[in-house]
């Protein structure tokens, strides 16, 4: 159980507020921006090395073997997937379309874990024939047809049961309560329960038990819910090893969940981990040593990446301005689905001297380019808003997750090119901006 220190400690963590990245320099925007227009995406390339050390760190004084598995739903540019490549951390896949990337990219596929929601037969044909070999399975049906394929391939595959603990969880997004869709229960009185696939698996021939993986949510600052799922899966696994003497757990994945800061300061990953690990350990020296397994989408790529945009219009009503931008939701879809309030700031560039800097941020409202009303963007504490004029440029900080992924064609939006500032200090166009007449044909605009 939670010990009373763990509670405090909790109650005590102190937000860190760490400095913006400003990875590019104001003449290399104004280089950049010339040469490609607005809107731009930029990667900085030393930054996502930067991520995985510091998660590798954080976890360090776990007594058990440890690997950080990014979650390539959270941006999968093969650049970013090739830069991750030679960190040699685990991949996370939920689809065959990242398994293609993956594949394009030239990782290894023994390197990766396959957590599907569809779990369909044809699915895990493809994922075991291109040599994935840790797979999770949250259905009976999923693991009917896991086992069908690995008959049909002629392999016997580590199989992991990803668990919902119905605990509560303060979150930007919770992926773990009562009757949700991620992951079996507990307990249950239908073969979708924990105990049941694990009477299955223990006894399956085609399939060999490793171990647990549950996710419990995005940005989660009161760590508290871990501790909870934790003690739940302590006395889980006290049960099974009664009843099945073999009962053995290699691999636990604890998911995501590392915040980043958006608006308010948020805990690092270090504070994170000194709650969690003492658990952790006692946990792997009450059932045996576990290989832990941290996954992260959000934490490794939010913060090394920015979105440049023009500022294309104004327009002033008694003392408040509004600011109109070349970017869109379709570009940030986040700032309409989740509200989230990226930081903001208008560069200073050195065609911007002598611009007015007066009006102040909590009186400019940030509006795209779309004709929709939820085309707005909301603004962070972390936002300074001064000197919005037109012609000036302004940039989105922390944008890595879940916004390239979302781009779409909404008002027959194009893509723009993305660029990475590789760790030599040099730029290189990593993805190409679309056109309007690649648009039209992609939408079968030769098709009469």
């Amino acid at each position: 159980m939670v010990e009373n220190s763990q509670i405090q400690l909790v109650e005590n963590l102190l937000p860190t507020t760490p400095a913006l990245n400003r990875f590019v320099k104001p003449n290399d925007i104004n280089n950049l921006v010339a040469q490609y227009g607005t809107p731009l995406y930029l990667i900085d390339e030393e930054t996502l090395h930067a991520k995985v050390k510091e998660l590798h760190k954080a976890y360090s004084k776990f007594v058990g073997p440890l690997k950080i598995a990014y979650s390539v739903k959270a941006n999968f540019s093969p650049a970013i997937i090739r830069t991750f490549i030679t960190d040699g951390i685990t991949f996370d896949l939920t689809s065959v379309g990242e398994l293609h990337f993956i594949k394009r990219c030239k990782a290894i596929p023994y390197n990766a874990i396959y957590t599907s929601v569809t779990e369909e037969f044809e699915e895990y044909l493809e994922v075991l024939r291109t040599g994935i070999r840790k797979v999770v399975v949250s259905s009976f049906n999923g693991m009917t047809n896991l086992a069908k394929a690995a008959e049909k391939i002629g392999v016997k595959v580590p199989t992991m049961i990803r668990v919902n603990p119905e605990v509560g969880v303060k979150a930007g997004v919770r992926a773990s309560y009562r009757n949700g869709k991620f992951g079996v229960p507990f307990n249950g009185g239908t073969i979708d329960s924990a105990p049941k696939l694990i009477k299955h698996l223990m006894n399956n021939e085609l399939l060999r038990f490793e171990g647990f993986h549950f996710h419990l949510g995005s940005q989660i600052t009161d760590f508290s819910c871990f501790i909870h799922a934790l003690d739940k899966m302590d006395g889980f696994m006290t049960r099974m090893k009664k009843e099945f003497p073999t009962f053995q757990v290699n691999t636990f994945d604890i998911g995501g969940g590392t915040p980043i800061l958006y608006s308010e300061p948020v805990p690092s990953p270090t504070q994170m981990a000194e709650y969690l690990v003492p658990r952790l350990n006692q946990l792997a020296s009450s059932h045996g040593i576990f290989e832990l397994m941290i996954e992260s989408g959000r934490f490794l790529v939010a913060e090394s990446s920015m979105l440049i945009s023009k500022i294309v219009n104004t327009k002033e009503f008694s003392e408040h301005k509004i600011v109109i931008l070349d970017a869109g939701y379709h570009l940030l879809l986040d700032a309409a689905l989740l509200k989230q309030e990226y930081p903001q700031e208008i560069l200073s560039l050195p065609n911007d001297k002598g611009k007015s800097t007066t009006m102040p941020t909590k009186n400019i409202h940030l509006a795209g380019r779309l004709c929709d009303t939820y085309d707005v963007f909301p603004l962070s504490k972390s936002s300074f808003l001064g000197g919005a004029e037109v012609g000036r440029y302004l940039s989105f900080y922390n944008v890595g997750a879940y916004s390239l992924v979302f781009n779409m064609p909404f008002h027959c939006q194009i893509k723009p090119p993305v660029i990475m500032k590789t760790s030599k200090g040099d730029f290189k166009l990593v993805r190409k901006g679309t056109s309007y007449e690649g648009l039209f044909m992609e939408e079968g605009g030769d098709i009469i």
